[in-house]
């Protein structure tokens, strides 16, 4: 059984980042429930790295110390959205990186162990982030080093199936900061050569290629390309959660042929990975 582990103060930590978020941007209604929406998304990435630390035979047996970085690494991974949402009231034209913000901020009050700050920081960005992170190479314990990146698996299968279960949930997708600047033409349009590339290839899109809805929800799709725990699967399949998405996306893609083959592709991928675990 999953120990039962204390975390009141630290959620007052993420909620007290919120609130200062709502505070100053409290005159900027999209930007203020774009907060509402992280501080709920954190909550429920919070609820399946609970789901896949009960269920992941890696985390049985561990200590209560090290269980409770698990739950911090979900409960604080998008700390750092708020104050991604606070430059954005400053300057919407630029980008930033989240992960980072959460990085900084958890350092600002006084954390200091990387198997919480490095799946943090890094949890945002693509596989082999992690691997080229300097900080990460210099780890000497090779018992830490490989717990890092057992925590970063963690983190990175919670946010995508939270992600993943969105389009079942409460249809928060349609309010996503993507969503709301397309044209309705763009809403509409097929998906794009270079994210119909990565979906071949088996890889995680990038958000700058996205162009269409389409490539948004390929995009949420080809989470599955990179689950780390066989419990993450068994949860994407025991709530239908690729099936949602994908008929979501039959909506909005015009290639119906195409439509097909990507949910052929993607389902046929996950089952066979899913058998091999």
């Amino acid at each position: 059984m999953l120990k039962s582990i204390d975390i009141k103060k630290e959620e007052r930590e993420l909620f007290g980042a919120f609130e200062h978020c709502l505070a100053r941007v409290s005159d900027n209604s999209f930007l203020e429930l774009f907060a509402h929406e992280k501080i709920k998304h954190s909550m429920q990435v919070v609820g399946a790295g609970n789901y896949i630390l009960k269920n992941e035979k890696i985390f049985q047996d561990r200590s209560e110390e090290y269980l409770k970085l698990g739950k911090l690494v979900n409960l604080f991974h998008d700390i750092g959205r708020f104050r991604e949402i606070e430059c954005m009231y400053e300057d919407a034209s630029r980008s930033y990186n989240h992960g980072f913000f959460s990085y900084e901020m958890l350092k600002e009050r006084g954390y200091s162990d990387p198997r919480l700050l490095l799946p943090v920081k890094q949890h945002g960005n693509l596989a082999d982030a992690l691997e080229k992170d300097v900080e990460f190479q210099k780890i000497g314990d090779a018992g830490i080093k490989k717990e890092v990146e057992e925590l970063y698996g963690l983190v990175k299968d919670a946010d995508k199936i939270a992600n993943l279960y969105i389009a079942k949930a409460d249809r928060r997708i349609f309010k996503d900061l993507f969503f709301d600047g397309l044209t309705e033409e763009n809403k509409h349009a097929p998906v794009s050569a270079k994210v119909l590339e990565a979906m071949e290839n088996k890889c995680l899109v990038k958000s700058g290629d996205c162009v269409s809805f389409s490539d948004r929800l390929l995009q949420i799709l080809c989470f599955v390309f990179e689950i780390y725990y066989k419990p993450s699967l068994t949860f994407v399949f025991k709530h239908g959660l690729l099936e949602n998405i994908a008929a979501v996306m039959r909506i909005y893609n015009p290639d119906q042929s195409l439509q097909n083959y990507i949910e052929q592709k993607i389902f046929a991928h996950v089952r066979s990975r899913y058998e091999a675990m």
